[in-house]
């Protein structure tokens, strides 16, 4: 039987070519990722959105599709096939959220909600759940403060800078010095991440708007201005007056 036999030359020059084609190959998953990161992250975000709307109209439909199954019973193999299903309490939770709004421009509207929001605060857990999910989404629709609430925090290390977004100002007890709460969200997902307290005089504030820095959380800074600020540290300097600061209780 016939072995193959190869010099060390031959053998050096087969290694650089697998080391080369190794190499092609790595890079052009790498571009490959990061072309197809920003689809599969929309894509992501798209099915939890489906996902919950789904589930939110599931108890919505689930009633009325018992009833009608009871009157019709040879809807059973249409009403409870999966994609069926889905794709109903998907279009009812919508269609839901968009008479909500309709309703709450509305006097009416904005009764029913006002008498919603004063039996949950009397709950005690959906009290403290409510409200502090109202102030947040409260703090950042303003946008005559949006450049205000986007800052720099030292985090995690003095010598680093994160993008974080002030929701509070309040004075420490102890010393009078004026304190911060500072959300840092996560990449790519804003919807979860830290809160530091951080005195203001620390902050570097910049003159983003908030869409602005979510853009540049969620594209893992790929999207983002020529130039920022980096050192300066204190209050912000943009002429507007800045968030109102709790004072201390007597």
């Amino acid at each position: 039987m016939k072995r193959w036999a190869f010099t060390d030359e031959e053998l050096r020059l087969t290694r650089i070519r697998v080391k080369s084609l190794a190499a092609r190959a790595s890079q052009a998953l790498v571009v490959g990722a990061i072309a197809v990161a920003p689809l599969a992250l929309t894509l992501w975000v798209l099915w939890l959105v489906l996902q919950v709307a789904a589930f939110v109209g599931g108890l919505m439909t689930g009633p009325f599709t018992a009833t009608l199954l009871l009157i019709v019973p040879g809807l059973e193999g249409f009403l409870l096939h999966p994609v069926t299903s889905t794709v109903l309490n998907i279009v009812v939770a919508l269609g839901a959220l968009i008479v909500i709004g309709l309703m709450a421009k509305g006097v009416i509207g904005r009764v029913v909600g006002q008498m919603v929001e004063d039996f949950i605060t009397r709950i005690p857990v959906g009290s403290v759940v409510y409200g502090s999910a109202r102030q947040l989404i409260s703090s950042f629709q303003s946008p005559t403060e949006g450049a205000q609430k986007v800052v720099l925090i030292e985090f995690p290390s003095p010598e680093m800078r994160t993008v974080g977004l002030v929701t509070q100002r309040f004075r420490a007890s102890d010393t009078g010095e004026e304190l911060a709460a500072v959300y840092v969200p996560t990449t790519p997902n804003p919807t979860s991440g830290y809160v530091e307290i951080v005195p203001v005089d620390r902050l570097v504030w910049l003159d983003w708007t908030l869409n602005e820095a979510i853009q540049f959380i969620v594209s893992a800074g790929v999207i983002a201005p020529e130039a920022v600020k980096y050192r300066t540290t204190g209050h912000p300097d943009d002429g507007d007056s800045p968030p109102p600061i709790i004072p201390d209780r007597p």
